[in-house]
This record gives structure tokens, C-alpha cells and sequence, in this order.
């Protein structure tokens, strides 16, 4: 309340004013900072804000609201769309739950995946990935570049299978998911030591590949070609700029197919919601 009385329509305006004038106070001292983002979900917040969840170089994920993104076009345009990849600005402080977002500029908004509707579900079952896998605040610098990488070759190149899958084997590597196909663990053989057993499975529970001898119906087997592991293998521990060299067979494909989304359902406790329409397409390569 004011210290004096004022007259009745003289009261909201000062205020208002007053509020004003704390929220500037407020945000001067906030720091401030600056990192390159990419979008990975956003929604409407009341009548003009906006909801963004950001994977970002150098802070991890953060979850932001853009105050009047949804009416300014000066300060944010359309660079809160899903996929969109640029330098954010934005205030933060601890103990907050939100940052706040001051502004940003776009270094590419991807505009061919938003064109075709393949590229659409792939980049969404990228992005749901990395929003679910990753916390809050938890940096993951490689995980960008890895997610950056992929939108750009989703970007310029016609949308394949075999890129998902790689996305999956990487993603799982560099966030500690990576599972173990180097060896059995209950017998301790190496995996090239497994040639001559009948068949070796992955265990979707235990994460890791089990030999005919040592597995067990109870342990959610999928039958594993040892060339698949290898595959998997090789793209776990490749330089990201040559991973893109590595081949799927018809067989290693489809046993990764059976494979990777079933592992990391089962690491998260449940499905990801993209993963429907991903396997539509990938079961029916002409489109949904």
C-alpha cells in the first residue's frame, strides 16, 4: 500500500507503475548469459508467453518462459520452434525454477525437415530422446553436438533408417546407457569367442549380450547376430564425423530396429510417445 491516499483512478496507475519498476529492479540484477541452444519442446503459457524447454552447449537442459514470444516479433520471431538451433539470451538465478528468456537469434531453423513429414517424426523421436534422457542443468556438451550433427545431415540428405538407429546407439553411449556386447558376463567369454555357439542373445533387463548357454526366457531375450554387434559396437566408440561411414546389412538393421527402442524403453520405464509413428514409417519406408 501507499504511504498517502491518492485519488481512486490515480491508484492502479502508480501502481502499476510501482511493479513495474521492482520487475526492472529484479531483472537488473539477474545475470546474464549467453549459449547456443537448440529447441526441443515449447508450449503456450497464458495469453501471450511461452513454455520452452532448451538442450543447450554449456547449461545442459533448461526449461525457460519467453515473456510475450507470442506477440513480440522483434525479439524472438519464430525461433522458438521445435528443432530450431540459436544463441539464446537469457537471465537466470538460483532458485529459480524457470529461466527467463531475454532474446535470440536463429543460426538455422531447419526449414527442409519441417517440409517433409519423415524428417518431421525422425527429428521429434530425436528430440523426445534427448528431453527425457537428460536432466535438468546436467551439461552434455557432446550430446549437442551429437544432436546438432544429426538435424543437419536430417537437414540436407534424404531421411534414412540407418540414421535413427545411429542416433540411438550414440545417444545411448554418451549418456552412460551404453550397453555391453563385448562379452558375456555370466560365463566371462569375449564375444569373438562366441562363433561357435548356436545363438547369442541381448538381454533388454540385464543390457548386455548373453551366450545360448547362459541366457534364460526370463531375462527378455532378442536373438543378436554377432556382425549387428560389432556394428553397434563400432558406432558406439567411433569419431562422431565417421560414424556416418558404417553400414547397416538388412539383417543388422533389422535386429537394431528390434533391439534399440526396446532398450530404451526399458531404461526410462516407459515408451517414448514419438516411438509410434517412428515405427510406422520405419516399417513402411514409403511414409505413413
Amino acid at each position: 500500500m501507499l504511504p498517502h491516499p491518492l485519488p481512486a483512478g490515480e491508484r492502479g496507475k502508480v501502481g502499476g507503475n510501482f511493479k513495474y519498476r521492482c520487475l526492472r529492479f529484479w531483472i537488473f540484477f539477474m545475470p546474464l548469459f549467453t549459449t547456443r541452444a537448440i529447441v526441443l519442446h515449447s508450449f503456450h503459457y497464458g495469453e501471450s508467453d511461452k513454455i520452452v524447454t532448451f538442450f543447450t552447449k554449456d547449461f545442459g537442459k533448461l526449461k525457460g518462459i519467453a515473456k510475450g514470444a507470442r506477440r513480440s516479433k522483434k525479439r524472438f520471431q519464430n525461433a522458438l520452434d521445435l528443432f530450431s538451433h540459436l544463441r539464446l539470451i537469457f537471465f537466470d538465478r538460483e532458485g529459480m525454477g524457470l529461466v527467463r528468456a531475454q532474446g535470440c537469434d536463429i543460426l538455422n531453423s531447419f526449414p527442409r525437415i519441417r517440409e517433409d513429414l519423415k524428417k518431421i517424426v525422425y527429428g521429434n523421436y530425436f528430440l523426445e530422446m534427448v528431453n527425457e534422457m537428460t536432466g535438468e542443468r546436467e551439461t552434455h556438451p557432446e550430446a549437442f553436438d551429437l544432436l546438432l550433427s544429426f538435424l543437419k545431415n536430417l537437414e540436407g540428405m534424404e531421411s534414412q533408417e540407418e540414421q535413427v538407429r545411429m542416433f540411438e546407439i550414440r545417444i545411448l553411449s554418451l549418456l552412460g546407457y551404453r550397453p555391453n556386447l563385448k562379452k558375456c558376463p555370466l560365463c566371462k567369454r569375449d564375444r569373438e569367442d562366441l562363433k561357435e555357439t548356436p545363438a547369442i542373445f541381448f538381454s533388454v533387463e540385464r543390457g548386455t549380450l548373453l551366450c545360448g548357454g547362459c541366457s534364460k526366457p526370463a531375462d527378455h531375450l532378442i536373438p543378436l547376430s554377432l556382425g549387428t554387434a560389432r556394428l553397434i559396437e563400432g558406432i558406439s566408440e567411433a569419431e562422431l564425423s565417421k560414424i556416418h561411414r558404417f553400414r547397416f546389412t538388412p539383417q543388422a538393421l533389422s535386429e537394431s530396429r528390434e533391439l534399440l527402442p526396446r532398450f530404451i524403453s526399458y531404461q526410462l520405464g516407459k515408451e517414448l510417445k514419438s516411438l509410434k509413428a517412428l515405427g510406422t514409417i520405419t516399417t513402411n519406408p514409403k511414409g505413413i
